[in-house]
Parts: C-alpha cells; structure tokens; sequence
C-alpha cells in the first residue's frame, strides 16, 4: 500500500491537532474544576468565618433579650421594644433584617412584624438547635422573606443558637441578614484570581504540550516517510527477486531438459561406439576360422577367458546405455509411465515388484512425468543393486496438489550416508535425483537403516501442462 506524501501531511497534522483539542479540552476542564474547587472552599471557608462573626454579635445582643423564651412561647413587649431600638440604632446599620426563631421552627421575632407565628422548618434552624452556626448567601426567595424580595440584594444569611443565661440549653435561634455585596464582590473577585492563576498556569503546559505534539508530529511523518520509501523498495526487490526466482525455476528445468537430452546421447554414443566395437570384438573371438588356427598349432591363439569378459563388458555397457536413454513417453498417461518403469525394471533384471499406484492427473507437464519415470527408475536400480531385491516396493498416491512416490525394499539397508552421493551402476545417482526433484519444488528425502531396508521417498507439487 503506497500513500502520497499530500496524504501523509494531511493525516499527521490532523492527528495533530484532534490530539491537541482533546488535550486542551481536558487540561481546560480539569484546570476549570480545579478553579471552581479552590473558589468553592474559600467560600466555605469565608461563609463559615461570617457565621462565627453573626454568632458572636447574636448571642452578645439577641441573647439577653430572647430570655423570656426560655419559659414561654413568646416575648414580652419590653423586649420586643428593647429589640426593635437596638436594631434602629448602629447596630441596624449592619443588619437589614433579624429574626428569632423557637426551637420547632416558630416565628416568634422578625424586623418587619410579618408572618410571626408562623412555622417555617429549615435545615439551619434544626443546626442552630443543635449548636452550630451556620451561614450561606440568600436572595430571600423563602415564603417567610415575602416582603424583603424586592431588594434583590445578596445577603449573608446567618443561623445561631440562642442559650439560657449560664448554662448550655438553647432556647431560640436567632437569625441576622447582613448586606452581602462585598462578601459577593470578594468572591468574584477570588474567582477570577483563581481563573488567572490557573490558566497562568495552563497556557505553558498547553505551550510545552503543542510543541512536544508537533515535533513528534513531525518525527512521525520523517518515520512515516522512510517506511513508505523502504516499503516501495522492498516491493521493488521483491518483484525483483521473483522474476529471478522464475527465470532460476526455468533455468533449473532447462538444465534438466538438457541433462535429459546429454544422457540420451551419450546412451546413443555408447550404443553406437563402444557397445559396436565390443560386438565387433565378440564375432571375432568366436570366429570358428580363428578357433581352427588355434588347433592346427597356428602361431596366433586366444586366451579362452577373453570371450566371458567381452561378453561382461557389453552386458554393462548394454545396461548403461538402457539406463541412460529415456524411452518414448511421448502418448502415455502418468500411470502408464510408473508402470513402464516397473515393468522395464522387471525385465532388465528378472525380479518382481510389488506396486500401488493411485490413479494420477492425466494432464501432468512433462518435465513431472520425466521424473516420475527417473524416481521409480533410479529407486528400483538402488533396490535390486544394494538391497539385494528383497521386497521391492512402488507406492503413488496423491496428497493435496501433490505427488507422493515411495520406492523401498526390505534389504540389508545402508548405514553410510556417502552412498547417497554415489551414482548406481545403470542410474543417476540419489544426488542427482535429489536435485532434480527440488528443481520441481518438491522434497526428497533418502531413508535407510541398516538390517531395515532402503526407502526413497518424493512429493512433487501437481503441474499441469500448458497444452
């Protein structure tokens, strides 16, 4: 797979950048909640320092006057007055709203006379019964707070028991609404002291972040780069290597082609040479005018050995020259050669073979058929001449798009791996056997065991012919 260097750019770079969005967007939103949390606890903590302040100022000048709900359920006029001219004094300057509150949530005081008597349950007073202060930010939206909502100011609501006079029982709780806005102002003001410091912080992380992004960005295209170049040239080399790996193949079977055609003329040769001139040689020896010059006590006279050792070496020769030249299997089916082989072998030698020969492709190119006649060839010369013809075997079957031949015997085997180098008497030799099947993509194995026997064993992948 090739890709345009245009594309490589375009897809690094939008990488680039979907990486950066998403890292920013989860730096910005972590550093956000990070802001929001420092924000929220100073507010908490700003919040809960107010409500200790209203705690204090509570129970300094509500306390005294909320004694009389310590034994009812309300409070006496002169307290009510007492309360009503301390709030009109300075101390109302701060507070814009007070109310005091019995301990199930009953109005029994509010600056502005409104809704008293009326119960009003909340979280803060059931805290304040319990003994604690508290304190939040309200707009007075509450029922009880009805006539205050038009100021539509932000207050400081504070909730704070109210204890009888020595001793720790809580009687009421008071409740004191002080202007809020410059709690409020110093909040905001917190808030973006936190934001700024906080995207101070960020910008160089997203700075160092991106720089890092793009220069890995752009280690990835020079990788990316050089890959995509070693990937073209490997595909180079590799068209390459096949196109020689076929021109070798054909090589390999034009050699065998012509090792074929150099061992049939050298049979030829022998044939019409040397086999010629030992004939000769042999109508001489058995000349019956030579033999009667012999017995009349003529000078010339012949060894009688002679005739036994010609006839010898013309039996080799003969043996040679067969083994040599292919015969014609021009016509014949793959099945029909295996049995040629075994029958010719049976003839030459005078022995019996046993076989079992699946039926094979008809359509066999003929450089497979010329081997399968070589490996049944070569394989029974080897078991009549160093197995001593015992048991001789010829097995074909076919397994997945190949050819398995097995010629084997029963003979005294042959431990010395050597003799698979040698060359037989009437044959090619298991070496060049063994080339001549791998030159056809096919294995070649050579298995003897002394006492066990010789077994040679082939598969060569099924090759069709063209025609």
């Amino acid at each position: 797979m090739i890709w345009g260097s245009g594309r490589i750019g375009s897809g690094a770079t939008s990488l680039t950048r979907k990486f950066v969005l998403a890292a920013a967007a989860t730096i910005a939103i972590s550093m956000g909640w990070l802001a929001f949390a420092i924000s929220q606890r100073i507010e908490t903590s700003m919040m809960q320092t107010a409500a200790e302040e209203g705690a204090r100022f509570i129970e300094v000048f509500l306390g005294p006057l909320a004694q009389d709900l310590a034994t009812s359920r309300s409070l006496s006029p002169e307290s009510v007055k007492k309360l009503d001219d301390l709030l009109a004094g300075k101390s109302g300057q701060r507070m814009i709203l007070v109310k005091i509150w019995l301990p199930d949530a009953t109005l029994a005081y509010s600056t502005n006379k409104e809704s008293l008597g009326g119960q009003f349950p909340s979280h803060h007073i059931t805290a304040a019964v319990e003994g604690k202060a508290t304190g939040e930010f309200d707009y007075l939206q509450d029922p009880e707070n009805a006539a205050e909502k038009h100021l539509h100011t932000p207050l400081v609501e504070i909730y704070a028991p109210l204890f009888r006079t020595g001793t720790q029982e809580v009687i009421a709780v008071g409740e004191v609404y002080t202007d809020g806005r410059g709690l409020a102002a110093d909040l905001v003001s917190i808030r973006l002291t936190s934001a700024a410091i906080v995207g101070a912080v960020t910008a160089p992380m997203m700075l160092i972040l991106f720089l890092m992004v793009r220069g890995a960005s752009k280690l990835v295209n020079r990788y990316q780069s050089t890959l995509i170049q070693n990937v073209i040239e490997a595909k180079y080399l590799a068209a390459q290597n096949d196109r020689l790996r076929r021109l070798a193949d054909d090589a390999r079977l034009e050699a065998a082609d012509s090792n074929e055609n150099l061992l049939a003329r050298i049979g030829q040769d022998l044939h019409d040479g040397p086999i010629q001139l030992v004939s000769l040689l042999m109508l001489k020896v058995t000349d019956p005018t030579a033999t009667k010059q012999a017995e009349t006590g003529s000078s010339i006279a012949f060894d009688p050995s002679i005739e036994p050792l010609t006839k010898r070496i013309l039996s080799e020769l003969r043996n040679i020259s067969t083994g040599l030249v292919l015969p014609e299997l021009e016509g014949l089916t793959p099945n029909e050669i295996i049995r040629l082989a075994v029958q010719n072998h049976e003839e030459v030698t005078g022995t019996t073979v046993s076989r079992q020969i699946e039926d094979l492709p008809a359509d066999l190119a003929r450089p497979v058929t010329v081997c399968l006649y070589r490996i049944v060839q070569e394989g029974l010369n080897n078991a009549f001449h160093h197995g001593k013809a015992i048991e001789q075997r010829v097995e074909v079957r076919t397994e997945a798009q190949s050819i398995v031949v097995v010629v084997s015997d029963s003979g005294p085997g042959v431990a010395d791996s050597r003799r698979e180098s040698s060359r037989s008497r009437t044959g090619l030799g298991i070496a060049g056997l063994r080339n001549r099947v791998e030159a056809l993509k096919g294995t070649f194995e050579f298995i003897s065991q002394r006492g066990k026997g010789t077994q040679i064993r082939a598969k060569l992948p099924v090759s069709c012919s063209s025609t």
